[in-house]
C-alpha cells in the first residue's frame, strides 16, 4: 500500500503541533486537525496536476529535493514563534508559486470558503500545509532513493487518500474536468507502465504491414535528419563566434577571442546579468547579508564557464566561487542554495540532470574550499525557473545560470 502522507503528517504533528497551529491561524476549536488534511489534500491535488508535464514534474522532483526538512515532532514550536511562522509561510508562498502559479490565491479562498474560514486563513493554511508536504515528500524520496519516476508514483499513491478530503471547487480552479483525471498523465512517466487488462479470449489483433513501412519511414526520417543537421552547420559557419549547446539545442553567441573565455566551445552560466547589470558579485551578496530587509528569494549569479554538455568547470579559478567561499568563512550562520538552471530548448530531463551535476559541482568547490557541506544545498532547476523571455535569444542566455540564494542567516 502507499504511503499515505496525510496519515504521516497527523502522526508526527500530534495533538500538540495541530493546537498550536491552530492557535495560530485562529480556526475553530476542534477543527485542527480537519484544516490540516483539506490543506494538505489541496497542495497534493495541485501536485498531481502540475506534475501531469514532464517540465512540471522536474520542477516538483527539484523542489521536493531541495526542500529543508522539517522536525514534524516539534514544529509547534515554529508555529508558536511569530518570526519562525513567518519564515515558514514564506517558504511555503513560494512553494505554492510552483504548484499552483497565479492560482495560488484562489485555491485558498476555495479552502477558506469550504471550511468556513475567514479573509485569508485558507491560504495562510497553504502557506504552512505546502513546507509539510514538502518535507515528507523529501525523506521518502531520500530514504527509498527514488527518482522522478519515483516521485511520480509515489503521487499517484496519494490520490486515494485525498479523494475525499480536498474542498469543493478545487479542481475546478485546477481545470481538471473531474477525480479521475487529476494527475493523468503522471502514469507515462512513472517507471511502471499500466498494462492494458483484456477479457479472457480476447485474440490482440496484429498491425497489419508494418514490416513493409517500417524501415523505409525509418531511412527517411535518417535522411531528414542529416539534412536538418548539415543547415544547423552551414547557419554557425555562416555566423562565426557561435557554438551549439548539446544542453538544450540552441546557438549562444561565444566570447571574443581576447576575452577569458576560449574557442574550444565552453557555455557560459554566468550570463544571466549582462555585466554592467550585475556588478561586483562580492559587493552585491555583502550588501545583501548587511541588509535587514533583504528579499529572501533573491538570487545571485555566478560567473563560470562550463564545458558544452558537462559539469567540468573549464577555468582554473573562478573568482565569484572564491569570494563566495570567503564571504561563507565570515559568516557561520549563513546556509545556502546553489541553483543550476537551463533554458527550455531540448530534453527537460536532460537538462535537469545536467543542472543539478553543475549545481553540485559548484558546491564540491566550496567543499574544498573549507566550508561545510551542510551549509550548502545543490539542487537542478532545469527550465522551471526562467528569468527571461525563453522565446528570444537573449532570454535563453539569460535563463542559463548557476545562483546562488541565501536559504538562513543567523
Amino acid at each position: 500500500m502507499a504511503d499515505n502522507l496525510l496519515d504521516m503528517a497527523v502522526r508526527q504533528l500530534g495533538s500538540s503541533g495541530i493546537g498550536a497551529l491552530s492557535g495560530a491561524l485562529g480556526l475553530p476549536e476542534g477543527k485542527g486537525e480537519t484544516a490540516l488534511n483539506s490543506g494538505l489534500s489541496s497542495v497534493l491535488a495541485g501536485m498531481l496536476n502540475r506534475g501531469s508535464s514532464k517540465t512540471g514534474l522536474a520542477g516538483l522532483f527539484n523542489m521536493v529535493t531541495g526542500a529543508t526538512g522539517l522536525d514534524l515532532s516539534s514544529i509547534g514550536d515554529v508555529f508558536r514563534d511569530p518570526e519562525q511562522m513567518n519564515s515558514l509561510q514564506k517558504s511555503g508562498g513560494n512553494m505554492l508559486e510552483t504548484v499552483f502559479g497565479n492560482k495560488s490565491s484562489d485555491v485558498g479562498n476555495v479552502l477558506s470558503n469550504a471550511l468556513g474560514l475567514s479573509g485569508g486563513t485558507g491560504g495562510s493554511l497553504l502557506k504552512v500545509a505546502a513546507p509539510i508536504v514538502m518535507s515528507l515528500l523529501g525523506k521518502l524520496v531520500k530514504s527509498k532513493g527514488l527518482d522522478i519516476g519515483g516521485l511520480a508514483n509515489l503521487l499517484l499513491g496519494q490520490k486515494a487518500h485525498i479523494k475525499d478530503k480536498i474542498p469543493p471547487g478545487l479542481l475546478k480552479e485546477l481545470s481538471v474536468h473531474d477525480f479521475e483525471h487529476l494527475g493523468e498523465p503522471l502514469e507515462t512517466q512513472g517507471h511502471e507502465q499500466p498494462q492494458t487488462i483484456r477479457p479472457h479470449g480476447t485474440q490482440v489483433k496484429k498491425r497489419g504491414g508494418f514490416g513493409k513501412w517500417f524501415w523505409p519511414l525509418l531511412i527517411a526520417l535518417g535522411a531528414l535528419y542529416a539534412l536538418n543537421m548539415c543547415a544547423k552547420k552551414e547557419h554557425v559557419e555562416d555566423r562565426p563566434g557561435e557554438v551549439i549547446l548539446e544542453e538544450d539545442q540552441t546557438t549562444i553567441e561565444s566570447k571574443k577571442p581576447d576575452e577569458s573565455m576560449s574557442q574550444s566551445g565552453e557555455a557560459m552560466s554566468g550570463q544571466a546579468m549582462e555585466s554592467e547589470e550585475a556588478g561586483d558579485f562580492a559587493t552585491r551578496f555583502r550588501d545583501y547579508l548587511g541588509n535587514a530587509s533583504r528579499d529572501p528569494n533573491r538570487e545571485f549569479p555566478l560567473t563560470i564557464q562550463f564545458e558544452v554538455d558537462s559539469a567540468k568547470v573549464t577555468d582554473a579559478t573562478v573568482p565569484d566561487v572564491d569570494a563566495l567561499a570567503k564571504i561563507l568563512q565570515e559568516n557561520p550562520g549563513v546556509t545556502i542554495a546553489i541553483e543550476g538552471h537551463t533554458s527550455m530548448e531540448g530534453d527537460e530531463v536532460k537538462n535537469l540532470q545536467l543542472s543539478r551535476e553543475r549545481a553540485e559541482a559548484v558546491r564540491q568547490m566550496l567543499v574544498d574550499k573549507g566550508i561545510d557541506i551542510e551549509r550548502i544545498s545543490a539542487t537542478g532547476m532545469g527550465s522551471t525557473k526562467p528569468i527571461a523571455d525563453n522565446n528570444t535569444e537573449e532570454g535563453k542566455k539569460k535563463n542559463r545560470r548557476i545562483s546562488v540564494r541565501v536559504v538562513k542567516f543567523e
